[in-house]
């Protein structure tokens, strides 16, 4: 520690020549001792006594690619890619959270405003008093309140060509189990267990894309590809230069054309076994293609007969959908359910197959049998599924409510077991 913070007290006594440097090591144990990290100190020590923003020394001009990602103070010049803003808590209670990409001549970086600087998409800014700090194995431009933030020549970066731009630092190899939102220029090697192509509407008209599953020994994660490059279910691949970004909640790998893929002919994953997680580990994040397990302790509202919008497909409420109002309802079949697994609940919604498998009879039966009854509906789901021990296949959401998962498999817990065994009596008997 006395070696991180030994050139921060430098930079506060240079800042604060008259005073003297026991009284500034004080007060930056008084503020470690309570848990605020260096840099943060060193801004309010500066205050403290009568020190400005004009008391930082500045490292000056640099190019994106030159920093190191320890630098206190420094000046870029960079076009605004990509801008989001969020509320983020904190101890100190609510900020305003602004992270994005920027670029110069060199290359592209993240950055992070906790001041609420909020950079324009296709803006240049001249940045001054920013940090270069390590986050997640990479450098990023941190801005915080001594950071300013001036609008750049619109011909300071006119020649800036995106495309031929290497993305964030160095490389950084992870196994899919560690892919998390926020990651950029990585290496992931996995099998592609499915891909499809589709297309969709950007700001720059029609693209086409890939969407698929990759996998490897640890985990399946979703991914999307920008550009062709000719990948097939089966491929074993390499894949440097990838992006993590959220879908709902669930970590998704993205790579365009800037990213290297080499097909691996010697390489095999071991992705027959679904992944387990439990719940505690999906507070944070959703995942794809995952497995959970545990027992129904709750039938929700919501659940059994319901009615649809022959519009949109949502559920009606009343009689009304919240898009297309007042709508003579397409009947349908689900369960919203609340899964414990002992480290957490997950809120679970069946469809309407998985319904019907449980049930044992479909929407038409339903209405004939029950005369349209969702009481009897109810009560026989909670018959079937309430306090006992299931496992569930598919993806888990997460939203502003917790997870959410969305199986397209469900299956008694001693009925896996019963697979199992009987797989391994298949074994024995073969010896």
């Amino acid at each position: 520690m006395s070696e991180e913070i030994a050139p921060i007290l430098k930079e506060i006594k240079e800042a604060l020549p008259d005073v003297d440097e026991n009284e500034i090591s004080k007060e930056m144990d008084r503020y470690l001792k309570y848990g605020i990290v260096a840099t943060e100190a060193k801004k309010a020590i500066i205050r403290k006594f009568g020190g400005t923003t004009q008391s930082f020394t500045s490292v000056g001009e640099k190019k994106l690619s030159e920093l190191q990602g320890n630098e206190m103070n420094v000046d870029v010049t960079v076009k605004c890619l990509s801008s989001n803003e969020r509320i983020q808590k904190t101890v100190n209670g609510d900020k305003t959270l602004v992270t994005g990409l920027v670029a110069d001549s060199t290359m592209i970086r993240r950055f992070v405003s906790w001041e609420g600087h909020l950079l324009e998409k296709g803006s240049n800014y001249c940045i001054r008093g920013a940090q270069a700090k390590v986050f997640r194995g990479e450098v990023e431009l941190s801005m915080g309140s001594y950071t300013k933030v001036e609008d750049a020549p619109e011909d300071a970066l006119s020649d800036l060509d995106v495309s031929k731009l290497p993305r964030f630092g160095n490389l950084m190899e992870v196994l899919l189990k560690d892919v998390k939102t926020g990651l950029g220029n990585i290496i992931i090697r996995g099998k592609v267990l499915n891909i499809e192509k589709r297309n969709i509407e950007t700001e720059k008209g029609s693209k086409t894309i890939f969407d698929g599953i990759i996998a490897d020994d640890t985990k399946r994660v979703r991914f999307t590809s920008w550009h062709d490059f000719k990948i097939e279910t089966g491929d074993v691949v390499s894949v440097k230069g990838a992006y993590v970004k959220e879908w709902r909640g669930i970590p998704q790998i993205n790579f365009d054309d800037r990213a290297e893929i080499e097909k691996l002919e010697a390489v095999e994953f071991d992705v027959m076994k679904t992944h387990r997680l439990l719940a505690e580990e999906l507070i944070e994040a959703g995942a794809s293609d995952v497995e959970v397990a545990g027992a129904i302790i709750e039938i929700r509202d919501g659940s059994g007969l319901i009615f649809r919008c022959p519009e949109c497909n949502r559920a009606l409420m009343g009689g009304n959908c919240s898009i297309h109002g007042q709508q003579e309802g397409v009947t349908d079949l689900r369960t919203k359910v609340v899964l414990d697994d002992g480290t957490g609940a997950l809120f679970a919604i069946l469809n309407t197959e998985i319904t019907t498998e449980i049930l044992g009879m479909g929407v038409e039966e339903c209405e004939s049998r029950f005369n349209g009854d969702e009481t009897r509906v109810i009560d026989l789901l909670s018959e079937k599924l309430l306090g006992k021990e299931f496992v569930m296949r598919g993806n888990v959401i997460r939203d502003d409510f917790g997870p959410t998962v969305l199986p397209n498999a469900v299956m008694r817990e001693d009925d896996e077991y019963m697979e199992e065994a009987k797989a391994l009596i298949d074994v024995v008997e073969v010896l």
